[in-house]
């Protein structure tokens, strides 16, 4: 069973970038992204249970099911060295991943790069419990506010009925999450943040590598702009550190 796509295979990339969603997403949102990277970055981007080509799989066993599904992903999918990269919810799995393929001795991130998320210590759940028991109307209200889905899914209403069913299901296992204090990565981590919503909170994943850590300021907010998004790769400095063919045009 395959979990995870190549939008535009590299046979020759000497390394992968492995994308993680955000609530309710799929691997459209990072597709574009393919002919950003540097020409021997290969993108890959992981398909969660219930959407796209895994609409008959369901997460079983909560959130750490979900991480568990991440991490069996990456481990028969991905050879080394790769860097993983996740969005919001996707910023917690990617971390989780790490985290569990490090206590597995599995091959590991070089980097991770994290986007829209505080720290995992400083995590509720109240606002993802909330939305797993909203009504539809006020998860796709959510969806629309939040800017990751575009217009033609958000005026549709079979498509947008679907998101809001694939937000719920996502938003169920991410509300059961709790960090669990436990040995720092050993890969660094790369944090970026829009400039509308950056708290001191978001300082706290420096606290859990000991890698090399950096933060960066975007424009925007939680999805940045949409200019920023559709460019994002080339603020991934963990990417362009050791490139050196350049990014592609």
């Amino acid at each position: 069973m395959n979990r995870i796509s190549r939008p535009q295979a590299r046979p020759w990339a000497a390394r992968r970038l492995v994308c993680l969603s955000f609530a309710g997403g799929g691997t459209v949102a990072f597709r574009p992204w393919a002919r950003l990277l540097p020409l021997d970055v290969e993108l890959r981007t992981l398909c969660y249970p219930g959407r796209e080509f895994r609409y008959a799989d369901e997460i079983s066993g909560g959130w750490e099911g979900f991480v568990a599904d991440c991490a069996d992903a990456v481990t028969t999918e991905v050879r080394s060295p790769y860097v993983l990269y996740g969005h919001s919810m996707g910023a917690l799995l990617a971390f989780e991943t790490a985290r569990l393929l490090q206590e597995r001795d599995a091959e590991g991130p070089e980097s991770v790069i994290l986007s829209g998320h505080i720290a995992p210590q400083h995590w509720t759940g109240v606002r993802s419990a909330k939305l797993a028991t909203a009504s539809d109307e006020e998860l796709a209200a959510s969806l629309e506010a939040g800017g990751g889905l575009p217009q033609s899914v958000l005026s549709d209403p079979d498509l947008l009925a679907m998101a809001v069913d694939l937000l719920r299901m996502d938003m169920e296992a991410y509300a059961d999450y709790r960090y669990r204090p436990g040995p720092r990565l050993r890969a660094g981590i790369h944090l970026m943040v829009g400039e509308q919503e950056v708290t001191p909170a978001h300082e706290g994943w420096a606290e859990l590598t000991d890698g090399p850590f950096s933060q960066e300021i975007l424009p925007g907010g939680h999805f940045f702009t949409p200019r920023v998004w559709g460019a994002l790769p080339r603020h991934m400095s963990p990417l362009a550190a050791e490139s050196t063919t350049g990014l592609a045009s």
